[in-house]
């Protein structure tokens, strides 16, 4: 308790001091930012923020978004295998934790609370933004561990493009990608067709079996398909509409894991997901209506038990912002957001609806030099007339000089009870309708360091972080029936640095990028049906140690890029009296390009052969590679 008081004491203590070092008075106010991702970028002080660039997003052309943020970022995703689902990790929280926004969306199933990252195509994104730090004032319900932002976009004055890229790699890994988009000065759209499938027939080293002999991988093929689109239509010079729809479908063989012999479990999944907003900009006002519509489609099935399982979800959203410039250096926000969610499955006794009403508040204030920024934020929410608790944020930037910035952060967030906590009803398992939600406090620090010439350029960060969760919902066995109850409460602390190079050499650049994690995340108050042992010991599957980097060379003709990933161990039992050994990969990538229209892309995973596990007996592939071409006409 003592040391989470210091670390809450420093943050104050740290906001204080930057707040006296300077006054406020006017200045002119740039609106440089589109204004349907205008509150995310706004009123985002004191939270650090990652930018996946265009040469990562090259380098993951045929990947997912999973994939490409498990290797790039500070995030770590546990993976129950090849064609199975994905959890994130950020900073030491689970994956119902974290908010993944599509165009402003939130993308979350309300059933189960996750999202399946692992079948989102990187290149179907324009852009991917990871922001870590309790976020539940500008995200809401979820977004306690950070959030996800993703942004497909057609812009304008940019003419006909067409391109079309398929490609093969081990394992019968085929796939395929087609765009068009045309960018006019009042009008542009944008589609894209994308597809993914293989076998993932890979042998390995069956190390739970006696003997530890040599196995196929079998019944772990996957394929989807999808289609999206956006467009951008300009109305006038200060009214614009946006329009974005994006449909999926994926088949999914889930294969056994090292401890079983077969496996005949499958999953189907399909989504619809529609956005459309509506933006005007006069004087000193800035006004947004959004409207969004989500729907979910799950089929499980097992042939061996004679289980068949269809989970139905539905959303209907819409929000209204205001930002309204009171003077040259404060910045308001005001809005509401209702969202209507929808659950079907075959272990609901009926279909339940859930209405969550919020309304934020955010402003913000700086100085005339904009040497130092302020922003205040509140969300209160009305979910099933019900207020829930108010989620404020108080977030500082201070620029102590040309080259260094300090920003401090303090957040309140919580999570709502998905569907499944609350109306599950089969087997030997209920839902429990009077759970509270999760609740956390969390703070923020961080140093950036950022210095450019002509020829060189070095961006340094540490942040230090201090996420405390009550109410944990935890699943427990009570008269041999499993409920959900809130008993647990976690701390999860941590440091984080990042550095970055680049070096410009004539026509070519190299460029480093390093990243490493420290995250003690331990349990501080168990469940009633636990020991007293797993008090203070690091969560499972929750590595204490990570770190990432990524060497490239570019030129004009393409690029190499060589990836280091390491990865601590990893405690599999609660009193972490077992645990997964740590494991490192080298992955390179070579991206040739002839006349801006056609290239070559090639990629080698895990380069050195290593034997690796995510998730306790559920294997992943050793050395594998992908291949592409691509053509694209400008």
């Amino acid at each position: 308790m003592l040391k989470r008081s210091l670390f809450g004491l420093f943050f104050c203590f740290a906001v204080a001091a930057a707040i006296a070092q300077d006054s406020f008075d006017t200045t002119i106010f740039l609106n440089e930012i589109s204004i349907n991702t205008y509150r995310f970028e706004q009123f985002s002080e004191g939270s650090k923020r990652q930018k996946i660039d265009s040469l990562s997003k090259s380098n993951y052309a045929n990947s997912s978004v999973a994939e490409a943020l498990n290797n790039l970022s500070n995030i770590y995703l546990k993976s129950y295998g090849v064609s199975g689902n994905t959890s994130i990790s950020l900073r030491g929280t689970s994956a119902s934790h974290t908010a993944i926004l599509w165009n402003g969306i939130n993308l979350q199933d309300p059933l189960n609370g996750g999202s399946t990252i692992e079948l989102i195509p990187l290149q179907a994104m324009d852009e991917l933004i990871v922001q870590y730090g309790g976020s539940g004032a500008l995200y809401g319900s979820g977004a306690i561990g950070g959030a996800i932002l993703m942004q497909s976009k057609a812009p304008f004055r940019t003419g006909l493009k067409a391109g079309i890229q398929m490609g093969i790699g081990s394992f019968g890994h085929y796939f395929g990608q087609a765009s068009l988009q045309k960018g006019g000065k009042k009008a542009a759209a944008s589609l894209r067709v994308f597809y993914r499938q293989a076998k993932n027939d890979f042998t390995f080293t069956n190390t739970a079996q006696f003997g530890h002999p040599e196995m196929t991988l079998d019944h772990a093929a996957f394929q989807y398909i999808g289609i999206s689109h956006d467009s951008r239509l300009l109305i006038t010079d200060n009214q614009q509409i946006n329009l974005h729809v994006w449909l999926q479908k994926s088949e999914r063989e889930l294969p056994p894991n090292m401890t079983s012999l077969i496996s005949k479990q499958s999953q189907s999944d399909a989504a619809l997901r529609f956005s459309a907003d509506y933006s005007l900009s006069k004087n000193k006002v800035d006004f947004m209506s959004r409207v969004g519509l989500l729907s979910s489609k799950l089929n499980f099935n097992d042939s061996l038990s004679g289980i068949f399982a269809e989970h139905l979800s539905k959303s209907a959203i819409l929000e209204t912002e205001l930002n309204y410039r009171i003077r040259a250096n404060h910045l308001a926000n005001f809005g509401i957001h209702d969202r209507i969610d929808w659950g079907k499955s075959d272990n609901y006794s009926q279909i339940n609806q859930r209405n969550n009403l919020a309304f934020l508040l955010n402003y913000k204030i700086w100085n005339p030099r904009k040497t130092i920024t302020i922003n205040g934020s509140i969300r209160q929410e009305l979910i099933e007339k019900k207020w829930s608790q108010a989620t404020p944020v108080l977030g500082i930037n201070y620029q102590l000089s040309s080259a260094i910035q300090l920003s401090a952060k303090v957040a309140k967030t919580y999570r709502i009870p998905t569907f499944n906590d609350l109306y599950w009803y089969g087997g030997f398992a209920r839902g429990n309708p009077d759970l509270m939600p999760e609740s956390a406090s969390s703070q923020d620090f961080a140093l950036y360091f950022s210095k450019s010439d002509q020829y060189n350029k070095i961006n340094i960060s540490i942040s230090v972080f201090n996420t405390y969760v009550k109410d944990l919902i935890l699943w427990v066995p009570i008269e041999g029936i499993w409920m959900p109850k809130n008993q647990k409460e976690v701390w999860t602390r941590g440091l984080e640095s990042d550095f970055g190079f680049e070096k410009i050499l004539g026509k070519s650049k190299i460029k480093l990028d390093l990243h490493y994690t420290y995250n003690p995340s331990t349990v501080e108050k168990k469940a009633e049906n636990e020991s007293d042992a797993i008090l203070g010991k690091q969560l499972i599957y929750t590595p204490l140690q990570q770190a990432k980097a990524l060497f490239s060379i570019q030129s004009p003709f393409g690029s190499l890029s060589i990836e280091q990933i390491l990865v601590g161990k990893r405690y599999t039992s609660a009193d972490n009296s077992s645990e997964l050994d740590a494991y490192q990969l080298t992955n390179l990538v070579l991206n040739c390009s002839y006349f801006q229209h056609f290239g070559i892309y090639f990629r080698l995973n895990n380069v050195f052969d290593q034997d690796y596990q995510s998730m306790e007996n559920y294997v992943l592939p050793g050395r594998n590679y992908q291949l592409s071409i691509h053509y694209n006409i400008h």
